[in-house]
């Protein structure tokens, strides 16, 4: 049995239960019109999560989606800098920064792209390496954040009060074997695992189950097997893809 075979029997599963099985797509990194922007935004046709770093931020990204109200902006971290001690895992919004510090660095970055995106810029904040402390995680409603979007199946909806988390759970690429796609089977196996543990109750039923891209580092490979796991759902009758909007519902600071 192939992956598509595999994820084509989970979907025929969600289809006898009466269940629409959602996803959503977030690509890290973003700062600037390069081609491999404009290349996943030709790949793209579902809605996009752009997680863009406000501290890096240049103003030819701006430009570039001046005309895709359809792309929404997360906040990722403020310039993807490590803080953490040599022998730690890299952070920048690790244990080892003060709340206050934190506060006025994220502070700087939501102001850049706000200025930048207008509206389509949301408080959510989707932080690098997909690491927080927990004690700025509890801080971060107080700062103005609504939405929190890390890695891996969450353990619950509202790990803050007021503060919706709304992870990725397919990263394309294989981070330590040389940055270069992960491979077909390993893919679909995430796919495909987290939409089981959705249906049978292991992971939240109501987490939509995203796609973590990343188009500055992806290969031919990584590309053509975004067109093709597009291709084929696109023919599921039983998936629905999610905007930005619809997964963190009403977030917003003005």
């Amino acid at each position: 049995m192939t992956g598509w075979d595999a994820l084509a029997e989970e979907l025929a599963q969600w289809s006898e239960a009466g269940r629409v099985a959602t996803l959503w797509w977030r690509d890290d990194d973003a700062v600037a019109a390069t081609p491999a922007l404009a290349r996943l935004l030709e790949a793209a046709r579902v809605p996009l999560a752009l997680a863009v770093i406000p501290g890096l931020l240049e103003q030819s990204l701006a430009a570039a989606l001046r005309h895709r109200p359809d792309i929404a902006v997360l906040q990722h971290g403020f310039k993807h800098r490590n803080h953490e001690p040599a022998g730690m895992k890299n952070a920048e919004l690790g244990g080892s920064r003060s709340p206050a510090e934190l506060a006025a660095d994220l502070a700087s970055g939501w102001r850049s792209l706000r200025d930048a995106f207008g509206n389509r810029a949301l408080p959510v904040l989707t932080p690098p390496w997909n690491r927080i402390a927990p004690a700025h995680l509890a801080a971060l409603p107080d700062w103005g954040y609504c939405g929190i979007s890390t890695y891996l199946a969450r353990r619950t909806a509202y790990p803050v009060a007021e503060l919706l988390q709304v992870n990725t759970h397919i990263d394309v690429i294989d981070w330590h074997g040389g940055k270069v796609f992960v491979g077909e089977v390993a893919a679909l196996r995430l796919l495909t695992g987290h939409l089981r543990a959705r249906r049978v109750g292991e992971a939240d039923p109501d987490e939509p189950t995203g796609l973590l891209t990343h188009h500055l580092v992806h290969d031919a490979a990584t590309w053509a097997f975004l067109d093709q796991l597009q291709d084929w759902l696109s023919r599921q009758a039983m998936i629905r893809w999610l905007s930005t909007g619809e997964v963190f519902g009403g977030c917003d600071r003005g």
